[in-house]
């Protein structure tokens, strides 16, 4: 968004240049990684419900030490780092800021998650904002909940952007569904599957492709074949953003099924290609993106009211339609043009 206004430095706690990027940066934004490494993910629960006691002492020594190393490289970078503005994503980056950089840049946290009502995330959030002069959320709900509760740092809403809003649309004419995210617990494709279990029963010529990669692509690719759905489903892994597209424009529906989604980028990605979304109502990002003009959420998050609805609309093209003309009216509240002049009120 800003890469031709000001000089723009990404930093990023683990990674190395060689690993593939989600999103491509310009070229003249500089990317830096802290360190090269990315830990395992090692959950304390699955040692105790496992069993594994001898590695608990060993597993706690570890976290000691990477804790230690990511103090020490945030130490050496931003002690003597210049720069006019600071924006920081998660809660403990914002701790380790407050603690090592002692410059006079303009500091905004951000915050992309629902908080789920969850006390200890809220109070993790609001305790690390010490310091810093804004906290900018991507919506509106999540403004209101917390711009009292962090005082003197003000609370923004600016919701995410999209770098372009392609003028092909899709036609919306096959039996194709969509759905995209990380392969974690909280994204829930395990419903959908369960949910495309149902519409295959009802209709085989419904197809989904859930592109994504994550700690559960074992467990759901073993449950696709265990329900005999490997061609109903196909699990693309990881995909550059780039080559996304094609799959919005060969798809009638997108399918979320998130038990928390503070915005939900994707959402709004597959408006901008034409595409009506249906959602589970429990997550916020939902909530707030989708409307009774331009998509269906489904308070009863359960697979057949999902299989239900996706149903209906498969066989209602016109509704399909109808929501496809309702979404260009409205998505370029979301393009970086817009967005972007939201962003230069904290940036003048």
């Amino acid at each position: 968004m800003f890469a031709n206004d000001f000089k723009v430095e990404v930093v990023v706690n683990y990674g190395k240049p060689s690993e593939p990027l989600a999103f491509p940066l310009p070229k003249n934004v500089k990317l830096t990684f802290l360190t090269p490494k990315k830990p395992d993910e090692i959950s304390m629960k699955s040692l105790i419900t496992g069993f594994k006691w001898h590695r608990i002492p060993k597993e706690i020594i570890r976290r000691m030490n990477i804790k230690k190393t990511k103090n020490q490289v945030f130490k050496n970078y931003f002690t003597s780092l210049n720069t006019d503005y600071l924006i920081t994503d998660r809660a403990d980056y914002n701790r380790l800021i407050f603690k090592y950089y002692h410059g006079h840049a303009i500091k905004i946290a951000t915050d992309h998650n629902y908080h789920q009502n969850n006390p200890k995330y809220i109070n993790e959030l609001i305790s690390s904002l010490q310091g810093f002069d804004y906290l900018v959320v991507v919506t509106k709900e999540l403004e209101d909940f917390y711009k009292a509760k962090i005082k003197p740092t003000k609370c923004l809403t600016i919701p995410n952007a999209l770098v372009t809003i392609p003028t092909k649309k899709s036609p919306l004419n096959s039996p194709n569904l969509l759905a995209i995210g990380r392969l974690y617990p909280e994204k829930d494709f395990s419903t959908l599957i369960d949910t495309m279990k149902i519409i295959h029963d009802q209709n085989p010529d419904v197809h989904l492709t859930i592109i994504g990669d994550g700690p559960e692509y074992k467990a759901l690719k073993s449950k696709i074949a265990s329900q005999n759905l490997q061609k109903a489903i196909t699990l693309t892994g990881f995909i550059p953003q780039p080559q996304i597209s094609d799959y919005y424009y060969q798809s009638s529906l997108f399918v979320m099924t998130s038990i928390t989604e503070a915005f939900g980028l994707v959402l709004i990605e597959a408006m901008s290609h034409g595409v009506p979304c249906v959602a589970f109502s429990r997550a916020s990002g939902a909530r707030n993106l989708i409307t009774k003009d331009t998509g269906v959420l489904i308070n009863h998050s359960t697979p057949e009211t999902l299989a239900g609805s996706i149903l209906d609309l498969l066989s209602h093209p016109d509704k399909l339609k109808q929501y496809q003309i309702n979404i260009n009216s409205t998505i370029n509240q979301y393009s970086l043009s817009e967005v972007k002049k939201l962003w230069q009120k904290i940036l003048q």
